[in-house]
């Protein structure tokens, strides 16, 4: 195994964790919606739950995919995809930040009112992600 593929390996399983969970924790919104009491707070628990892992798959998805790009020399000679990807990526990282701080913030006072923040940044977090990984694919589809 070279050391390209060790680093794609890394980076596409923290790429499908880290969806995952994003994917599951708006899903879990919208479920906490509909019910009530004891299920509603099993959900956000479990939702707390995963903080920590979705904070290291993030990491882990940022230091494997720069490692990539050193290990293929860089960003010249790719096609505009990748600049696009790049640029998704940096939604991502961005709405993912802010959605952190906004959950920090939720968990210190209990203000539901951040919740609506919240989702949105959320949202707008996995939809960048998602096309990302689109354009990552055509940028290397051959």
């Amino acid at each position: 195994m070279t050391l390209t593929q060790f680093f794609l390996i890394i980076h596409l399983l923290s790429i499908a964790l880290v969806l995952g969970i994003g994917f599951s924790n708006i899903v879990g919104f919208r479920v906490a919606r509909t019910v009530g009491g004891e299920k509603a707070q099993g959900i956000a628990a479990h939702r707390e739950a995963l903080i920590p892992y979705a904070d290291l798959l993030v990491v882990l998805v940022l230091a494997s995919g720069l490692s990539l790009l050193w290990a293929i020399g860089g960003a010249q000679g790719l096609p505009v995809w990748f600049h696009i990807k790049m640029a998704a990526v940096a939604v991502w990282i961005l709405a993912y930040i802010l959605m952190r701080l906004r959950i920090r913030k939720f968990l210190a006072n209990r203000d539901m009112s951040l919740l609506g923040l919240i989702r949105t940044y959320a949202h707008v977090g996995i939809s960048a992600a998602v096309l990302a990984l689109i354009c990552a694919v055509l940028t290397f589809a051959t």
